[in-house]
């Protein structure tokens, strides 16, 4: 048996989400359908972090395993080179989906039970005039957006806490610390980067946070507001998350 560890990358503007749904277009369906093609079986795969409907990666970490018997395929057709490997399944793929990069790795690997932290990444388009060409890929805020309020925030995120205030299932039961390693925000142009570095998310926790951001950049927030919200836990107080399509998975570490 073989275990691979691969490197993805994809739009997801035409998926409805990572995981399998029956009858919907998935990014997991579509890699399981190219692998299954040569191996003449469908692993099932494990991904660093589910993305959402809309929501891209550059940098989405995946691993699964090939039977005994088909390690043949990869061992005498394939001659263990990961490149052909490589070259054949983005053959398969549509044009949306990319294998960047694939290794052999122990069996004890699992691309989810075995990561550090993840980075995603936000972009948003801040600019009085749309952008057709930019308007799956980010958000479009035609108002100023003030980067140093958004920079406060990023400090003070930027922390071990309970961060329950972002938890979109409302369970009781949920462990909800999340150990926000590195927040920042970097403005070039018309385009701003939020970057969030962390052990582990909440559900659509990067994308609430991104919605208070541009918010309090746009003076429609108060800065302390938010904070007292983020420490009394009060999701009452915590507006509407950003939209899907500025959201990245960019990095894995492990």
């Amino acid at each position: 048996m073989f275990n691979f560890h691969c490197i993805v990358e994809y739009d997801g503007t035409n998926f409805n989400g990572w995981g399998k749904q029956p009858g919907l277009r998935t990014v997991q369906d579509e890699i399981e359908t190219a692998l299954g093609k040569v191996f003449n079986d469908r692993p099932n795969i494990i991904c660093a972090g589910r993305t959402d409907k809309g929501v891209h990666a550059c940098g989405q970490s995946i691993s699964f395993k090939i039977t005994k018997e088909n390690s043949k395929i990869w061992e005498q057709q394939l001659k263990n080179d990961a490149n052909k490997l490589t070259l054949r399944l983005n053959a398969l793929l549509p044009q949306d989906i990319a294998i960047k990069s694939i290794q052999t790795v122990k069996n004890s690997f699992d691309a989810r039970k075995s990561a550090k932290s993840k980075t995603y990444e936000y972009i948003i388009y801040n600019s009085p005039q749309r952008s057709p060409l930019n308007k799956n890929s980010s958000w479009h805020i035609s108002n100023p957006i003030d980067i140093n309020k958004i920079n406060e925030i990023a400090k003070f995120l930027q922390t071990k806490r309970d961060y329950s205030v972002f938890d979109s299932y409302n369970s009781i039961f949920d462990y909800k610390i999340v150990n926000l390693q590195c927040v920042k925000a970097l403005k070039r142009g018309k385009f701003i980067k939020i970057s969030i570095t962390g052990d582990r998310f909440l559900y659509k926790m990067i994308r609430k946070i991104a919605g208070e951001m541009v918010r309090i950049g746009k003076n429609e927030k108060n800065p302390e507001t938010f904070k007292q919200a983020v420490l009394t836990k009060n999701k009452a107080a915590i507006g509407k998350p950003a939209p899907a399509c500025g959201l990245y998975l960019t990095k894995v570490k492990y």
